[in-house]
């Protein structure tokens, strides 16, 4: 008995030491919102989180540790909730592709908000060899992945009538939908709704020039082709 008690401790530990990571990623989530990430700093996190500043350092080390967790894990969370629903019977391609995407940009949000991502972005383009901007791309390639895994599925006619790899096509649709993210995250005001009339105006023609008319308006995954 005293070994089962023993052996149990350690789960509890870890069940706590999740708990109380995930606190502290939600109380710095609502301060970089709130106050920016600049003017945030590992004292206001620590007491906001309920936690001391040797905590808060043995648990992330860093400001940008605790970005890169909070944009690696909500990140990965997001696409394995949205695995299996890009797919909706009776929806055309274009709408297939908006939605899919309008749904990568709000859970991207909901993972940290317009400020973090406003960071990161930057980050990657000054400091292109610190973690936070490894991670930032690391975050990308994980979307095109999940989006090459979306069309690979998809029975795909081409004007060209030749096949085109998925993972050039989810680069050819994210090389699209970026800078339409890139206004978003850099307008306070700008809604979800009035991005999604910006991807619906930006994939429409595009779309419509790569498929046959067939293809798009009648999509079909490839486990339904008679």
């Amino acid at each position: 008995m005293e070994y089962l008690a023993d052996s149990a401790k350690p789960g509890l530990r870890d069940r706590k030491k999740a708990r109380r990571r995930d606190e502290i990623i939600a109380a710095a989530r609502e301060l970089f919102a709130a106050q920016g990430i600049d003017a945030t700093t590992m004292a206001d996190i620590a007491a906001a989180a309920e936690v001391s500043a040797p905590t808060l350092f043995n648990y992330f080390g860093s400001k940008d540790g605790i970005l890169i967790a909070m944009i690696s894990e909500g990140t990965r969370e997001a696409r394995e909730r949205d695995r299996g629903q890009q797919w909706q019977d009776g929806a055309d391609l274009v709408s297939l592709v908006v939605a899919l995407f309008l749904r990568v940009s709000s859970r991207t949000l909901d993972v940290a908000g317009k400020r973090v991502w406003r960071h990161a972005e930057a980050a990657a383009i000054r400091q292109p060899d610190t973690a936070l901007s490894r991670e930032y791309r690391n975050v990308s390639d994980a979307l095109k992945m999940f989006l090459a895994g979306f069309l690979s599925e998809l029975d795909l006619q081409t004007r060209a009538g030749r096949d085109c790899p998925p993972e050039f096509l989810a680069e050819l649709l994210i090389d699209r939908w970026m800078p339409c993210f890139i206004q978003l995250i850099t307008s306070e005001e700008r809604t979800l709704a009035e991005h999604e009339a910006v991807l619906q105006a930006q994939f429409a023609p595009l779309i419509r020039l790569l498929f046959t008319d067939a293809c798009v308006d009648h999509p079909r995954r490839k486990e339904s082709r008679a």
